[in-house]
């Protein structure tokens, strides 16, 4: 094996051990009682800021760097719209609503799902990262629609807690 596929490998695997909180706490509340499931729903909002958070200071790393994968200030206004969606987010579900909040973040993961990178680039980004990417954004997608369907469920109403 190559040095490019131990990065890969590596990469991968912590971005898969990264998202699989997200995915237990997406899959935890439907098989929990409501008390304890809307507790274990705002840990679900919690751990996605931390993670868009996170997401959005590595991009403003990259944009710092001279020979970065990403146009110039591409990553910058990325890191931006990351910081900016979380932010927000975490405003809507504090002050209105949780799933204003997450009905947010949902519209502007998807939006940046169809936005993609863009493929002028100084160093070509390998296939395998942006498929990593794009299954990433899939995965929190998707768990995101599932918290979205747990706090608008007519019959358990979590709202109401």
């Amino acid at each position: 094996m190559n040095s490019n596929n131990f990065r890969e490998r590596y990469f991968k695997g912590r971005v898969y051990i990264t998202l699989a909180p997200a995915i237990f706490l997406a899959s935890c509340v439907w098989f929990t009682p409501n008390v304890v499931a809307t507790k274990l729903a705002h840990a679900f909002q919690l751990y996605l800021s931390l993670l868009l958070f996170f997401a959005s200071t590595y991009l403003w790393a990259q944009s710092k760097i001279t020979v970065s994968i990403f146009p110039d200030h591409f990553a910058f206004r990325l890191a931006l719209i990351l910081l900016l969606i979380a932010v927000v987010g975490g405003l809507l579900t504090f002050y209105l609503n949780p799933a204003y909040g997450l009905g947010l973040v949902l519209a502007g993961l998807l939006s940046l799902l169809f936005f993609g990178l863009p493929d002028q680039t100084k160093v070509q980004s390998p296939f395998w990262f942006k498929e990593l990417i794009r299954k990433s954004n899939i995965m929190l997608c998707i768990c995101l629609i599932v918290m979205l369907a747990y706090w608008l469920n007519p019959y358990s109403q979590p709202l109401s807690y």
